[in-house]
């Protein structure tokens, strides 16, 4: 039960002294009194129910001023919210002064806002036991009947000459108003001048009170319901946020931008900790903008987020991860609430980090979800001292146990994205690994059955070689000796010319004569066959060339004519046209290169089958020396060129395929281009390209470096396709 204090003695008055005041006329009183509550409860608005209130008060009652404050015994401070609005002439030429209703200066008063209990001095007790407060000022009169007379005998009695004036007003009156949330406010009544509070005032203070507990209660519903909408909006928000993206930079930067927004704060920052692995960490250390959606720009550096509002600069490269404050919610794990900073011992007053960023107030809630904490989110007031309210609590708190949420939820979906990420590429490298078995499969079986073709061809050569050689030989004597016996008949016929008739009939049936003239020819015809087979067994030996070192110098345009040789048969009725340049020798593989010239010669050959039948047949050979500058190597270029029926566009990318070909079942492997692919490129450090018109021809291009240069296998792009020019 609320007691009361005076602190001058009441002065009654006579009634007839005051019957000019609708105080004294109870209907007149009552509908006075039902319109003021109508006008105040019209409103759901707190403050404009609270300004409302002491408007008419201070109207009604002709008050110099009137306000309206809360005490919060957990702080022993009060909160001035509102003050009856009072326009003056005057007033404009002075702000920030008080004036009282006559337009002179007023006693100081307090100014809206925060101020400490003891501003009211000897009756701060009073006012912290919530009792009615009656100050009159002035000299002290005769005390008659009044009817305040039954309850002022119990109220404590203060000499006048003790009283000081309180809010800078010579008479007060100040009612408690008490709300259901046991929280209490005070109606203050201020006169500048030594007045005499007569019941019925206190009486009609009182009521006024009753009402307004009961429209502060409904605003306060009001504002509750708002406040939890506000909260429910913001955390809907941040929760669809993480549906639509796992994108921390996202999220996080919205999230402090509306909670910017939503608690008029002046910076916002959220310290992300080390729980994840470095993979998953924000690699950029240096200063990144992030725009959201309510025109703020988030800042990013490392594992801080911060939004301020103008005019202070942003703090995020002053912030200390190891400061005392983040460093105690580490530790504990709970909530800090600071109003000042400068009265926080773990701050201290001379913090340096407090003072560059002009922190004034600070809430620090932990952001923490099945025990493991994830990050600090910390909200300043810069511009003002600041007593964090419930709803202000609430609200951080609900939106740093969603971001919990989200950051958890972003950790396991970057954990299963590295894990799908090193499935898939574990499951690439087993894909490219078998495609690279079959593919090495195949070329040693093609290796092999050219190994083995080359060994035959070889030894074929070699033996065939031996009794070329002895024929070969053997002609040179031969010639002589038939020579010498041609001689030797042709003196006997001449001093022999009479012959016995049965040696003339010999002469006759042999044609000794056709004897003599086609001997010399058949002879000769030996010599060039036995020249010929010689060239064809050195041709099979330059192209197989098993009988020489892997990797030597040689002149390019032997490999091509010793393949053109081969394929004379293939070649026939096809035009072959050589354009050679003046070209060095050339390190590489003669084996293999040789087996290249071949592929890209047959292609070239089996590209006129569907070539219309009255063009001309043509392949081109050309060869050409490329030096780009004195500093880089130069280079050998060989073109394979044919005016056949041309490769289609759709399966141009597929053609250095392992296996592709166009050919039936049974007529091609579709390795020979792969194969040349992998010996140019691979094994040749060179490349292989080539640009194709469909139903004109086709242009293969093989590019070598003179000198081989050594590769590390590991370095060379597993494969990779050459660059393709389609005209």
């Amino acid at each position: 039960m609320l007691r009361h204090l005076l602190l001058s003695p009441v002065f009654p008055v006579r009634p007839d002294k005051l019957s000019k005041y609708w105080l004294y006329h109870p209907e007149q009183h009552r509908v006075l009194l039902r319109k003021i509550i109508d006008r105040v409860r019209n409103s759901l608005e707190l403050q404009v129910v609270l300004q409302t209130a002491v408007d008419e008060i201070a109207s009604l009652l002709d008050l110099d001023r009137c306000y309206f404050f809360w005490f919060y015994p957990d702080t022993d401070r009060v909160r001035f919210v509102c003050k009856n609005q009072v326009a003056h002439p005057v007033a404009a030429k002075f702000p920030g002064q008080s004036f009282n209703k006559t337009g002179s200066f007023a006693c100081q008063s307090p100014e809206l806002g925060y101020h400490p209990v003891n501003l009211f001095g000897s009756v701060a007790t009073a006012i912290a036991e919530g009792e009615v407060i009656v100050s009159h000022g002035g000299k002290t009169l005769p005390t008659i009947f009044h009817p305040l007379t039954h309850w002022v005998h119990q109220l404590q009695r203060v000499p006048p000459s003790q009283a000081a004036p309180i809010l800078g007003a010579q008479a007060t009156l100040m009612i408690p108003v008490c709300t259901r949330d046991n929280e209490i406010g005070f109606l203050a009544c201020c006169s500048d001048h030594a007045r005499r509070w007569a019941g019925v005032e206190v009486e009609f203070m009182r009521s006024m009170a009753q009402q307004l507990e009961i429209a502060i209660s409904q605003a306060q519903l009001y504002e509750k319901s708002q406040k939890q909408a506000q909260r429910e909006r913001l955390v809907n928000q941040i929760t669809a946020q993480t549906r639509q993206s796992f994108d921390l930079e996202i999220i996080l930067s919205e999230a402090i931008a509306h909670l910017l927004e939503a608690l008029e704060i002046d910076r916002c920052l959220v310290h992300l900790l080390d729980h994840w692995d470095d993979s998953q960490r924000f690699a950029s250390a240096s200063l990144q903008l992030l725009p959201t959606s309510t025109g703020k720009i988030a800042l990013q550096r490392l594992d801080l987020f911060e939004v301020c509002r103008e005019p202070f600069r942003p703090s995020i490269e002053d912030f200390d991860p190891q400061g005392p404050i983040t460093q105690w919610v580490i530790q504990n794990c709970k909530r800090v609430v600071i109003s000042d900073v400068t009265q926080d011992q773990r701050i201290g007053v001379r913090n340096t980090e407090y003072q560059r960023a002009q922190i004034r107030s600070s809430l620090v809630v932990p952001v923490r979800a099945k025990g493991i904490l994830y990050a600090i989110l910390y909200l300043n007031q810069c511009s003002q001292v600041r007593y964090w309210s419930k709803h202000d609590q609430k609200l951080a708190q609900a939106v740093a146990d969603q971001l919990a949420i989200s950051i958890q939820q972003a950790h396991l979906y970057a954990r299963t994205q590295q894990q799908a990420a090193t499935s898939s590429a574990q499951a690439q490298h087993l894909a490219e690994t078998l495609q690279e078995l079959r593919l090495t499969q195949s070329q040693l079986i093609q290796s092999e059955k050219m190994s083995s073709l080359g060994r035959m061809v070889a030894g074929l050569a070699h033996e065939i070689n031996n009794p070329v050689n002895f024929i070969s030989g053997n002609i040179p004597y031969i010639e002589t000796y038939v020579q010498d016996l041609l001689r030797v008949l042709q003196e006997y016929q001449m001093h022999c010319p009479a012959t016995a008739t049965d040696l003339q009939q010999l002469i006759q049936e042999v044609d000794l004569a056709f004897l003599l003239s086609d001997l010399p020819r058949i002879l000769n015809s030996m010599r060039v066959g036995a020249e010929r087979i010689q060239e064809i067994v050195l041709s099979l030996r330059n192209f197989a060339r098993l009988d020489e070192a892997h990797r030597k110098t040689i002149d390019l345009h032997e490999g091509l004519e010793s393949t053109l040789f081969i394929l004379q048969n293939q070649l026939a009725g096809i035009q072959v046209i050589r354009e050679y340049a003046n070209l060095p020798v050339v390190e590489c593989c003669p084996s293999l290169l040789n087996q290249v010239f071949m592929n890209l010669l047959m292609n070239a050959i089996e590209s006129f089958d569907q070539a219309p039948l009255d063009r001309e047949k043509k392949i081109i050979i050309r060869t050409e020396l490329v030096v780009v500058s004195l500093a880089a190597e130069a280079k050998v270029l060989v073109s394979i060129a044919d005016n056949g029926s041309g490769i289609s566009p759709e399966i141009q990318p597929k053609i250095f395929d392992p296996f592709f070909t166009t050919k039936d079942v049974g007529q091609g492997t579709g390795l020979g281009l792969t194969v040349s692919y992998q010996t140019i490129v691979h094994q040749h450090q060179g490349q292989l390209r080539f640009h194709s018109t469909p139903h004109e021809g086709t242009e293969f291009i093989i590019e070598l470096p003179l000198r081989h240069i050594s590769v590390p296998l590991n370095s060379q792009k597993r494969g990779a396709l050459p660059a393709l020019e389609v005209s």
